[in-house]
C-alpha cells in the first residue's frame, strides 16, 4: 500500500474494472456491506478495493458521515468517466446478435410536472429515440433534487428554487403568481388582483415549506390584509381541484396547469409580483448523459405558448 501511495503521479496505476464496479456500487448504496451484497463479494474485499482505488487516484473518494460513506466530487467524476466503459461492455455482451441495446434515461419529476409536461414530451421523445427506455420517478421537489444530486436520476424537473450544491439547474419556463378561481367568479373581470381584493375571499395556500408561501404571506402582511385561509396544499393540481370544487381561490403558478388543468377555471395576475421558475436539473459534477441532454433540448423546443407564462428556449 505504501509503495502505491508514495509513487509518482505518472506511475499511478489505472483503476481496474472491478474497482470501478465497486465504486459504482458504493455510490449507489453508501455502505460497504450493501455494496458487497450487490456484487456478490465479501465486505472486506470491497474495503480493500476502495483503499486500492483511492491509492491509484491519489485522492479520497468517500467521507464517513453518521455511519454512511458519502461520495466526494472526485468519486462522482470518476464514475462519470467510467460510465462509457460499462456502456460499451453492455453492448458487447449482445454482439453480434444485435446491433444496439436499449439504454435507460432516468427521469425524476415533481408531481404536477409529471402529470402535464412529461406525457407529451415523452411521446415525442419516443419517436425520436426509439431505443431509449424512460424510467420515471415521481415525487416531491425535495426528493427529485436529492435523486439528481445522488446521480440516481439523469435529469429532473422541478418548479421550486434549487439551492442544492449537488445539482445545477437550467430554467425552461418562467411565470408570475396568478389567482386561480372558477371562471364565473366576479374577480374574473379584473385584469390584476391585489391582496385587498382577496380580503373577504376564502383562500387555498401553498404548504408552508415552499418559499413562495412566505412571499405570499408577506404580500398580504404588507397590504395589511389578513387572508381567510381555508386549506393548504402541496401540489398545484390538488389546489386547482379545490378551486374547481369552489372551496376557495388559490394563488398559484399557472404552469403547467395551462397544459390541461385549467378547465372551468380562470387565472388573473396577482400583484405584487411573485416569480416562479421551472427548471431542468442535472448532477453538478460529471458529464450530462447524452440522452438526458437530447431530452432537455426536445422539451425546450416543444414548449407551447399559453399566454400566461414564458417558455425559455
Amino acid at each position: 500500500m505504501e509503495k502505491r501511495v508514495a509513487g509518482k503521479v505518472g506511475a499511478r496505476q489505472a483503476p481496474s474494472l472491478r474497482e470501478l464496479e465497486i465504486l459504482q456500487a458504493m455510490i449507489a448504496t453508501r455502505k460497504t456491506v450493501a455494496a458487497a451484497q450487490m456484487l456478490g463479494i465479501s465486505q472486506p474485499a470491497v474495503s480493500r478495493a476502495l483503499a486500492t482505488l483511492e491509492a491509484h487516484v491519489g485522492r479520497p473518494l468517500f467521507l464517513r458521515e453518521g455511519g454512511r460513506l458519502v461520495p466526494t466530487g472526485d468519486a462522482f467524476a470518476l464514475e462519470a468517466e467510467a460510465q462509457p466503459v460499462f456502456d460499451a461492455l453492455q453492448r458487447l455482451a449482445g454482439w453480434p446478435g444485435q446491433t444496439a441495446m436499449a439504454s435507460v434515461l432516468r427521469i425524476a419529476a415533481a408531481t404536477t410536472l409529471a402529470q402535464f409536461v412529461l406525457p407529451p414530451v415523452l411521446a415525442h421523445f419516443r419517436i425520436q429515440e426509439p431505443d431509449v427506455v424512460a424510467n420515471v420517478e415521481i415525487g416531491t421537489s425535495t426528493s427529485v433534487i436529492a435523486l439528481v444530486a445522488d446521480r440516481a436520476a439523469d435529469i429532473g424537473l422541478v418548479d421550486v428554487p434549487v439551492p442544492h450544491i449537488g445539482v445545477r439547474n437550467e430554467v425552461f419556463r418562467e411565470a408570475v403568481a396568478h389567482v386561480v378561481m372558477p371562471e364565473d367568479h366576479p374577480l374574473a373581470a379584473h385584469a390584476l388582483i391585489a391582496p385587498r381584493d382577496l380580503a373577504d375571499e376564502p383562500l387555498i395556500a401553498a404548504a408552508r415549506r415552499f418559499p413562495v408561501r412566505f412571499e405570499a404571506d408577506r404580500a398580504f402582511a404588507d397590504a395589511g390584509v389578513a387572508p381567510r385561509l381555508v386549506a393548504e396544499g402541496a401540489t398545484a393540481t390538488f389546489m386547482a381541484e379545490l378551486v374547481r370544487q369552489r372551496v376557495g381561490l388559490a394563488l398559484l403558478n399557472p404552469f403547467p396547469l395551462t397544459l390541461g388543468g385549467m378547465q372551468g377555471l380562470a387565472a388573473r395576475r396577482f400583484a405584487p409580483r411573485i416569480v416562479y421558475r421551472t427548471s431542468l436539473l442535472f448532477p453538478a459534477t460529471g458529464p450530462v448523459v447524452p440522452a438526458a441532454r437530447r431530452f432537455a433540448d426536445l422539451l425546450r423546443a416543444w414548449q407551447p405558448e399559453d399566454g400566461l407564462t414564458t417558455p425559455i428556449r
